[in-house]
């Protein structure tokens, strides 16, 4: 059965809410925009009877902001992931943001790659955290996990990683070996695979804007090291 994850999109203008809505629930899939708001208050309003799953708000609104409106959510549900939507000139709004803990941002326009992205990414620190308490990992194969999974589209070298948290890379092959029985090389092939079969069932974003999702600048090297995992062509998988 397929879980669906219900949302509340906020957002003073109606042409960007029907737009995120069209997104979410026909091209990514797996998610049911339950609720809309033109503003921080009549989202509280929501609040105040509904639960969702996530929240989707944009940060300039009239009668109360973004900032406002995500800091009184916070107080209400502090689990519930928030993704801020905001313009080029809105830095200091996106700072103050994240500061107060939400999951990411998105620029409009808003690019249909970017929020996928974004929302596989909350969905698999969810199963993470929830695996990660299982079976009791160290605090440092956290942090590498967590920051693989936040830049699977990235170049992802081990001195990308070890610079970002400051170890050496020696111990963070040696440590992640051991403490996970797998290579990082072969750890970071795993996940970028696995996201792009999420995004190949889940999505209907095209095999070029995929293979860029999970780092690979070129959609043939993509095709190769997906049917080599795999078994099958990214184009196969998806009609299975």
């Amino acid at each position: 059965m397929t879980i669906i994850t219900n949302v509340l999109v906020v957002d003073d203008e109606k042409t960007i809410r029907k737009g995120i809505k069209k997104l979410l629930e026909e091209v990514i899939t797996g998610y049911n925009v339950l609720w809309e708001a033109s503003n921080g208050s009549e989202a509280l309003e929501i609040l105040n009877i509904e639960v969702p799953d996530i929240i989707i708000t944009d940060i300039r609104m009239p009668n109360m902001n973004g900032i406002d409106f995500i800091r009184c959510s916070k107080e209400k549900f502090p689990l519930t992931p928030i993704i801020v939507l905001s313009g080029y000139d809105d830095f200091i709004y996106v700072r103050d943001a994240l500061k107060l803990g939400v999951k990411d941002y998105l620029l409009k326009p808003i690019s249909r790659s970017d929020l996928a992205n974004i929302l596989l990414s909350i969905d698999h620190s969810n199963k993470e955290n929830q695996m990660s308490i299982q079976v009791g990992e160290s605090a440092y194969i956290r942090q590498i996990k967590d920051l693989i999974e936040k830049n699977l589209n990235a170049d992802l070298t081990l001195q990308f990683i070890s610079q970002t948290l400051n170890l050496h890379p020696n111990y963070i092959s040696q440590l992640f070996s051991q403490e996970t029985k797998i290579r990082l090389s072969e750890y970071i092939t795993q996940r970028r695979i696995e996201k792009s079969k999420e995004l190949l069932i889940k999505t209907n974003l095209k095999i070029i804007d995929i293979s860029q999702l999970v780092g690979y600048a070129h959609s043939k090297n993509f095709a190769t090291v997906f049917k080599k995992v795999v078994g099958t062509t990214p184009q196969r998988f998806r009609k299975i």
